[in-house]
């Protein structure tokens, strides 16, 4: 999912996909990561810069919805 946002004034295209996690022993569960780039990504094939944990690792959402909140609610904070 692409969402295009404005934040600032300036167009931002928040990337949304689906992250599937093995966990041991348990059956996979699907998540959901979020990304964002300033160019539109149907016109560039630059990747995204996407959203880490503090240990560098992406964090994953539970719902597509709660990733874009997210990524929403940093870019308007940063």
């Amino acid at each position: 999912m692409i969402e295009k946002v404005s934040i600032k004034g300036k167009d931002i295209w928040i990337i949304v996909e689906p992250h599937i996690i093995h966990p041991p022993g348990n059956d996979a569960k699907e998540f959901f990561t979020a990304s964002y780039q300033v160019l539109d990504p149907a016109a560039t094939s630059t990747g995204g810069m996407l959203f880490l944990d503090g240990g560098g690792k992406p964090l994953v959402f539970e719902s597509p919805v709660q990733a874009l909140e997210y990524a929403s609610e940093k870019l308007t904070d940063g």
